[in-house]
């Protein structure tokens, strides 16, 4: 879901990772208990600076470990469910579980978005019964307990909040789709009562910094009703597309591309015939008949200029490792997510090994243009067959 990422380890098959935006709430998290928190705590009193320090940064990544748990929880029944997972990423303002597509069922959304708060609850009961059995001396422990029991409380409370895309509004969605009997209405109706959450959290961050004068706090809960409010139009376009593209395929869309090129091609004659005049960004290499591998603008750019007459296609080219593919009897969504991931405008079409053609952005959006027009949705239903004679 995320760029510049960083992956930190595996769990079960689903690798988690931290986005460059973590680091920001991680400093302000440490440094808002260190400068105001643990040092207003009568036990903790007259430390050492420093030791509020240390203290602040292990109770914040005691935090981030509570919000990776919340989202295996999230991950590990998605997957038990049949969906697919493929990563947790934190973020600025929490974590998140990429799954592979929608749940199929209105039943299996609501346990995969129940089990979130919950176990957040769970945490928060943990170390709540730790902290009560430690003896009345131990001061720092009970310290970092206690704001784990709050933070955890507070996070399932807020997650229960209906603001899709959060837990509380997959809740409500899963109830509006088992209400309407479909998807796409229960996506529009949370999607509507997500932005009037955003809303009111925008409205209520204008309050704190225009009246209360409490600056922090009030750009704080503007920038999450920010992103709920982007989030949830992202989603619901995303479920949109989703339903237009259900049941169609690559095979549907792709077209034999005569525009290939050779390993042992000069790059001069690359630019020259493919680039400009071809007017193309991307060309697949073959040989033998089977791809190769992909070259394109950035690796010719790479080359000093000088050395376009004497460098081949060969040289340069992404080899076909490291090349993204997609098959004949892919789905168009599925086309659409490598397309997006690498932020191509293209993507060839391989079949055992050999280059089928290639299907563009172009060509999905040709597709759900045609689908809206026709509000065509899975796969178009065939006529009956004639009767025998």
């Amino acid at each position: 879901m995320l760029g510049n990422s960083i992956r930190l380890f595996r769990v079960a098959g689903i690798d988690v990772g931290v986005h460059v935006s973590w680091l920001v709430i991680f400093a302000l998290v440490t440094w808002s208990l260190a400068v105001g928190v643990f040092p207003s705590i009568a036990g903790l009193k007259g430390l050492p600076e420093w030791e509020y320090w240390v203290l602040g940064a292990i109770t914040a990544l005691l935090l981030f470990a509570s919000v990776i748990v919340h989202e295996l929880a999230h991950s590990l029944v998605a997957k038990s469910r049949g969906l697919g997972v493929r990563s947790i990423t934190l973020f600025i303002f929490g974590g998140v579980s990429n799954l592979a597509g929608e749940a199929k069922k209105p039943s299996t959304e609501f346990i995969i978005a129940i089990v979130g708060p919950l176990t957040s609850f769970a945490i928060a009961a943990v170390a709540y019964v730790a902290d009560a059995a430690l003896p009345a001396s131990a001061a720092v422990p009970d310290a970092v307990l206690s704001y784990l029991v709050y933070i955890n409380l507070a996070l399932g409370a807020f997650n229960l909040i209906p603001g899709f895309p959060l837990d509380g509004g997959r809740v409500f969605r899963a109830l509006a789709w088992t209400w309407t009997g479909s998807l796409r209405r229960g996506t529009e109706i949370a999607a509507f009562v997500g932005h009037l959450v955003a809303w009111g959290l925008l409205l209520l961050g204008f309050y704190l910094i225009l009246v209360r004068g409490d600056l922090f706090q009030g750009i704080w809960l503007g920038a999450i009703g920010w992103f709920l409010q982007n989030a949830a139009s992202s989603s619901l376009q995303q479920v949109l597309i989703e339903q237009r593209l259900r049941g169609a395929r690559v095979a549907d869309v792709v077209e034999p591309d005569t525009t290939v090129v050779a390993p042992d091609l000069p790059l001069v004659t690359l630019i020259e015939d493919s680039f400009m005049r071809g007017n193309r960004r991307a060309v697949p290499v073959v040989s033998d008949g089977r791809l190769v591998g992909m070259v394109t603008v950035g690796d010719v750019k790479e080359v000093p200029r000088d050395r376009w007459p004497t460098m081949t296609v060969g040289e340069v080219m992404g080899g076909r490792d490291g090349v993204v593919s997609v098959g004949p009897r892919d789905s168009l969504q599925r086309a659409l997510e490598a397309l997006a991931k690498g932020d191509f405008e293209q993507v060839p079409v391989v079949e055992d090994g050999k280059l089928v053609g290639v299907v563009t952005r172009a060509d999905i959006v040709r597709q759900i243009q045609l689908r809206e027009a026709l509000d065509l949705e899975g796969v178009l239903p065939r006529p009956a067959a004639s009767p025998a004679r």
